[in-house]
């Protein structure tokens, strides 16, 4: 009887040591950060054999950012969720190295981020993601996203993981290609500034007909020859009554004379 109280006592304790140390649901969490990851980098690697083929098409493009997007919300959203509970060595490692993979996919894949920015039908990326409920910032690209959830998921693994040290060649390329990225975007919006006020002043009603490919009607010819008329009529009164008044003028003053 003492000798299965002890193997059942023994039982419970080990079931707790494994649970304390095993969390479900961190586990989970942490697993769906690397799962996710490694579905970006394959997702990534397709997308650049599109692209050296040249068969990346723009509804290609928009699908592919979409689902970029998406499962850089889901690694920040999962990788958010891990800080909640205590994290196993295991995970801990895991985790890290999950992370410098996601810095290793922004530098070796900067060119096909940008390719698919460049390529993606904005207003249908927009659309898709609000059915989604997924957030995202349409004033940056690609690129910037990633970098954004670099900083994030790092946030998160400096917290949980005390001795977290950052790979300094990952982290100093990382920087140029945010710099590079937000250098264009700054060169594009000086460049669509100065083709705004240099642009020249069109008449619009001018303009309107240039665009419609349409001339003015019957009845506007009318009204305009009619305005002309008339100031040209008035132009004849006034100048018949100012010879009117010179003559009178000169009779006057030859009566004074004489």
């Amino acid at each position: 009887m003492n000798k299965l109280i002890i193997a059942i006592t023994l039982v419970v304790a080990l079931a707790i040591g494994w649970f304390i140390l095993n969390p479900g649901d961190t586990f989970d969490h942490v697993v769906l950060v690397d799962s996710e990851i490694t579905e970006l980098e394959q997702e990534l690697n397709e997308l650049n054999i599109k692209i050296e083929a040249g068969t990346l098409s723009e509804s290609d493009a928009s699908a592919a950012k979409v689902q970029i997007v998406t499962r850089l919300n889901a690694i920040n959203e999962a990788a958010a969720q891990s800080e909640k509970a205590r994290l196993t060595p295991a995970q801990r490692i895991q985790l890290t190295e999950g992370l410098n993979r996601l810095k290793t996919i922004l530098i070796t894949y900067q060119g096909t981020l940008a390719i698919v920015e460049q390529t993606a039908n904005e207003t249908a990326v927009q659309v898709e993601l609000s059915k989604r409920g997924s957030s995202y910032r349409s004033s940056k690209p690609l690129n910037l996203i990633v970098a954004d959830t670099i900083v994030d998921v790092e946030e998160t693994v400096v917290d949980s993981v005390q001795d977290y040290e950052a790979d300094p060649t990952l982290d100093s390329q990382i920087d140029l290609i945010v710099a590079e990225t937000e250098s264009e975007i700054a060169a594009e919006e000086a460049a669509s500034l100065e083709e705004t006020e240099s642009a020249p002043i069109v008449d619009e009603r001018a303009a309107e007909t240039v665009e419609t490919g349409t001339s003015l009607d019957s009845d506007e010819m009318s009204s305009d020859l009619e305005e002309d008329e008339d100031l040209g009529t008035i132009d004849a009164v006034i100048e018949s009554d100012v010879d009117t008044v010179e003559v009178s003028a000169e009779a006057e003053l030859g009566t004074t004379t004489n």
